[in-house]
């Protein structure tokens, strides 16, 4: 699964995001609502340093966490 899929996949995803982007210098900062009670607030999830790199991110296979490598182990 991509990043776009897991983030951008469906309506209901895409509804929790906001994706800011900057001219200059060239930014891009995509974040993720998330709920605690009655309260909301927007956590960073990833930040780019140029528009390439966010497009990059968009394509790659989605890091939960769960690969380990052999040198880690």
């Amino acid at each position: 699964m991509t990043n776009w899929e897991y983030y951008f996949g469906t309506t209901e995803r895409t509804a929790l995001m906001e994706v800011e982007f900057y001219a200059i210098p060239a930014m891009v900062i995509v974040k993720r609502e998330e709920r605690a009670g009655n309260t909301a607030t927007l956590r960073v999830v990833a930040r780019f340093y140029s528009y390439e790199g966010y497009l990059e991110w968009l394509k790659a296979e989605r890091d939960d966490g769960t690969v380990k490598w052999e040198e880690d182990a």
